[in-house]
């Protein structure tokens, strides 16, 4: 089924075809710097993940469930165990590569870095 529905998002691509879809970028430069640079595109349920630059020369992706909250809930709020499990998929792309993974769940959140070191929801290294 995934196969399917690549083929038939690059069919209607071929043919100039739209099917809509997100952008998100993530483009983080300190003291002039590029640390990270790179742009993930959402179409249906296929993602593109592409790696402009980074200083390490790689970006590290972590997807999480989206209906996760960017923060840590307020003292005494319950938090949803599945929340606080690792992300959902990780991995590592080459500066200048790109990545496709067909039937991701809608509404995922993605967080990008130039290092591997683990990260939570909120995008920010575990533990801090």
């Amino acid at each position: 089924m995934r196969n399917l529905m690549a083929l038939l998002y690059y069919l209607c691509a071929l043919f100039g075809c739209s099917v809509g879809g997100t952008s998100i970028e993530h483009h983080t430069v300190v003291d002039g710097v590029d640390i990270v640079d790179s742009r993930v595109r959402i179409s249906e349920r296929i993602a593109r993940f592409e790696c402009r630059s980074s200083r390490s020369g790689q970006c590290h992706y972590s997807l999480f469930r989206g209906d996760c909250p960017a923060a840590a809930p307020a003292a005494g709020a319950a938090r949803d165990p599945r929340c606080a499990q690792p992300p959902q998929e990780s991995f590592a792309l080459d500066a200048g590569a790109t990545r496709e993974i067909v039937g991701v769940a809608p509404g995922f959140k993605v967080c990008v870095s130039d290092d591997e070191a683990a990260v939570g929801a909120d995008c920010k290294p575990r533990g801090s």
